[in-house]
């Protein structure tokens, strides 16, 4: 089953709709995380991106090898 539920990016408020925030106009994303499988193909991707990104705290040796990989 789908969501049908939608949140918005800026002011945090939940709509049916599917295309802006009828509060604030703000674009709206899915509030539910992705579903958890243990052979995750895309784990490595996502754990770059965070460390890129800087929402991750890392060592600076650990943070060159996974990016490094």
């Amino acid at each position: 089953m789908r969501s049908l539920l939608r949140r918005c990016a800026k002011c945090g408020a939940y709509t049916l709709r599917k295309d802006v925030c009828p509060k604030c106009g703000g674009p709206l994303e899915v509030p539910h995380p992705p579903k958890y499988s243990p052979e995750d193909k895309y784990q490595i991707y996502r754990i770059k991106m965070k460390v890129m990104a800087g929402k991750m705290p890392v060592k600076e040796e650990t943070r060159l090898k996974i990016l490094s990989s």
